[in-house]
């Protein structure tokens, strides 16, 4: 039963390794955004634009899931609004 666990333990560990991958290449397009943003004048936030997202990624999936992906995507809309802004020199971080 441990070695299931550990087993399971290295299999979230490499899912992580990845997830971390494309976190920072969202990020580094989210940068290439910000800038395309401010030259254009657009507003950072476009809730458009990520209820889309959201609705495209939990259409194939039962409710109880469809929950939780809103919720994970709604910590990386956050955090990518404020590097953006933080990009565009709108806040400073501690």
């Amino acid at each position: 039963m441990r070695s299931n666990v550990q087993r399971l333990r290295q299999e979230i560990d490499y899912i992580d390794d990845q997830i971390k991958v494309l976190f920072i290449k969202r990020m580094e397009l989210v940068s290439d955004i910000s800038a395309i943003k401010a030259i254009l004048n657009l507003p950072i936030m476009d809730i458009t634009r990520e209820h889309d997202i959201q609705s495209r990624l939990t259409s194939d999936q039962n409710e109880e899931m469809a929950k939780y992906t809103k919720n994970l995507f709604a910590v990386i809309f956050e955090t990518s609004r404020s590097y953006q802004a933080r990009k565009l020199g709108l806040h400073h971080e501690e």
